[in-house]
């Protein structure tokens, strides 16, 4: 039998969107749990902390076969259009919104 081995973690870990909740891992960022209190890469499922200001995370819509599916296409990731095959140059790759200059294919 595979026993979890002992991470260390806080009483907020569970409210971190980092937190696995899996008995072998405590966090996705930290892997053999907490080193120092106060977690510097804590992150409620509100929002991160940045400057002392929370910035609120979107709200995640999609499924994750929508999320596997946008990895697997979006420009951002393949560094090309999925309607043409169009390569984007490398400061195209940088823009917030991407609009294909070939076909016109937009990720909005």
């Amino acid at each position: 039998m595979i026993k979890p081995r002992a991470v260390h973690k806080l009483p907020q870990c569970p409210s971190c969107r980092f937190y696995c909740d899996n008995p072998f891992l405590s966090c996705e960022v930290l892997l053999d749990g907490l080193e120092q209190n106060p977690c510097i890469y804590y992150a409620p499922e509100i929002g991160a902390l940045y400057n002392g200001q929370v910035i609120k995370q979107p709200l995640q819509n999609r499924t994750i076969e929508e999320k596997l599916a946008l990895l697997d296409k979006h420009p951002l990731f393949t560094g090309a259009c999925p309607g043409c095959n169009y390569k984007f140059e490398r400061i195209e790759l940088l823009n917030q919104q991407y609009i294909c200059s070939n076909c016109g294919w937009s990720d909005e």
